[in-house]
């Protein structure tokens, strides 16, 4: 998924910088998804200590700039402190990020800060959505100086979001899968620059998120430590790490050097990686030493696809159109397919999965020769989808009971939608890795966006760790979602519905940042297709649909189109 935005996002940090310790707070919040983010933005802005006989406004306002400004133990955050509370602070705790528009409000009572809570980040960067309100008295009270100082800060660090915006990066920190043969991205945030590379570093050696670990590898067979992580001129990061060396393996050194190489590169600057273990440099590859995502690329989180087809229900049949080439008219598709009314392609491509015979039949299709099979028998099935793993899904159309089935290789597989919200499902759309699933559920009139984990054990499925994405930060209006699909590692596109009108957002996976992508001029549309890369479709109730082509630019495309869908 392409970089959103980001200058924009920078200039705004920049200009809220630059007023040594007055910080506007007020004014239009910018948001973006970060996709490759910057591990050296190339300009630092230190924070400015405290101005002697500061006012209690500016004391707190310097405090928020500070904290969004990343120091070694935040020693000049500290100084808007009292000395025990600077003593008792402990900013590596977490980070409450909060809406933008709510300055602290002045009073003769105290400095308050009263905003919505967009979200938290916990001490290893991951991002969970929040919903309630913040309010923080910061306790002002004069020092032995007369100097006002900050009596109560927060428990960690308090970032407003255009600064979380400007200051702080998505870190596509990657796991290998619980079968070890894919990698998979647990995203975190972090701080720009050198601070961002370690802690992206530390993540990995950690571990993935509890909540959702049985989808991922196991823990190290040992305990390291990363000492510190530097970045030359060509972009080569190298690792050094302390521990027991001797409890890793060749195998376990390569398969750690591939999550260090993909997670580090999703940070802009980072091209190779070199591993030094107590002083020793690690032999895993590469070439002189120096190991890239290429070196890996058999377990890399999105699947390589050269797939240029686009497939279509159109006028009542199969149809396949090219996105390269939009202007061709679209190929009738061979095979069975008897009333056709969704379709999915697998992710290389050659084989089609569809829905037919009026919802009763979910039939499998070979794109080449059209050789085709029942994988399911039923009814009410209203959509289809494809795992890397090779297992066709299919949606129906019930909020009790089987919401949901799968098959692979010509069985039916268990599954155990338990871990999903109730609900109707609406849309159901797993991520390039097959692991991570982007769900869209309506329960008693309301639509919940959420991510889980499939956890798979022989012929069984379940799902873990699902996360409610709250709209606060990309549906501030209320706008319910009605379908999301995956344009990249950890982004999505969503399509919201209600008034004002129906539009398009970019969305990170973690629900942090998003962007409106429009459109702002089609009817409104029922249904969006996602593929990787940026490719999308989007088809109105009457069967017109339209591409996308840049943000609030959807060029009109085919019509008569009752499903469509991108590899």
């Amino acid at each position: 998924m392409r970089r959103l935005r980001v200058a924009a996002a920078v200039l705004v940090g920049l200009a809220l910088l630059a007023g040594c310790v007055t910080v506007p707070t007020a004014g239009p919040v910018e948001r973006h998804s970060p996709a490759q983010q910057q591990a050296n933005p190339g300009v630092d802005i230190a924070p400015v200590p405290p101005a002697r006989g500061a006012s209690p406004g500016l004391i707190v306002e310097g405090f928020l700039h500070a904290m969004a400004t990343y120091q070694p133990g935040y020693s000049v955050a500290r100084q808007f402190l009292t000395e025990e509370a600077a003593a008792q602070w402990r900013p590596e705790s977490g980070v409450e990020i909060y809406a933008g528009g709510y300055p602290p409000q002045v009073s003769e009572s105290g400095v308050v800060l009263t905003a919505p809570l967009v979200g938290t980040l916990d001490t290893h960067g991951s991002f969970t959505p929040a919903s309630t309100d913040l309010h923080h008295d910061f306790g002002l009270v004069r020092d032995t100086d007369l100097q006002w100082r900050i009596s109560r800060p927060p428990r960690g660090l308090l970032v407003s979001q255009s600064l979380f915006a400007s200051t702080w990066v998505r870190s596509d920190v990657c796991f290998w899968d619980a079968t070890g043969n894919w990698l998979v991205p647990d995203p975190r945030f972090v701080q720009t620059g050198t601070p961002g590379l370690l802690a992206t570093v530390r993540a990995v050696l950690t571990g993935p998120d509890r909540t959702a670990a049985a989808a991922y590898r196991a823990a190290l067979p040992t305990a390291l430590e990363a000492s510190s992580v530097t970045l030359n001129a060509a972009g080569v990061a190298t690792v050094d790490l302390t521990g027991d060396m001797d409890r890793l393996n060749t195998d376990a050194r390569r398969r750690l050097a591939a999550e260090l190489a993909w997670s580090l590169s999703s940070l802009e600057g980072v091209n190779g990686l070199r591993i030094r273990g107590d002083g020793t440099f690690w032999e895993v590859g590469g070439t002189g030493g120096v190991v890239t995502t290429s070196d890996f690329g058999q377990g890399a989180p999105v699947p390589t696809s050269a797939v240029d087809g686009v497939y279509l229900v159109r006028d009542g049949t199969l149809q396949r159109a090219s996105w390269v080439d939009p202007l061709s008219a679209p190929q009738p598709v061979n095979g069975v397919t008897n009333r056709p009314s969704a379709v999915a392609v697998r992710p290389d491509g050659q084989v089609l999965g569809v829905v037919t015979d009026d919802g009763t039949r979910v039939r499998s299709i070979g794109v080449r020769d059209g050789a085709g099979r029942v994988e399911l028998s039923g009814s009410h099935f209203v959509g289809v989808r494809w795992t890397r793993q090779g297992e066709l899904w299919a949606v129906l159309d019930r909020t009790r009971g089987a919401r949901l089935r799968a098959a692979k290789d010509g069985r039916e597989l268990a599954v155990d939608a338990a871990g999903l919200p109730p609900g109707r499902i609406r849309s159901f759309a797993p991520a390039p890795d097959g692991v991570r699933v982007a769900v869209v559920v309506e329960n008693q009139g309301r639509s919940s966006l959420g991510v889980a984990a499939i956890v798979r054990t022989g012929d069984r499925l379940r799902f873990i760790g699902w996360r409610e994405l709250t709209s606060a930060t990309w549906a501030p209006s209320g706008q319910p979602a009605l379908d999301v699909g995956w344009a990249g590692l950890a982004d999505l596109m969503v399509l919201l519905g209600g008034t004002p009108m129906a539009r398009v957002v970019s969305l990170d996976s973690e629900g942090a940042m998003s962007t409106d992508l429009g459109p702002n001029d089609t009817s409104t549309p029922v249904q969006l297709a996602v593929g990787v890369s940026d490719r999308a479709v989007l088809r109105g109730p009457d069967g017109q649909t339209w591409r996308f082509v840049d943000d609030f630019t959807w060029e009109p495309w085919l019509d008569k189109v009752q499903a469509v869908c991108l590899p």
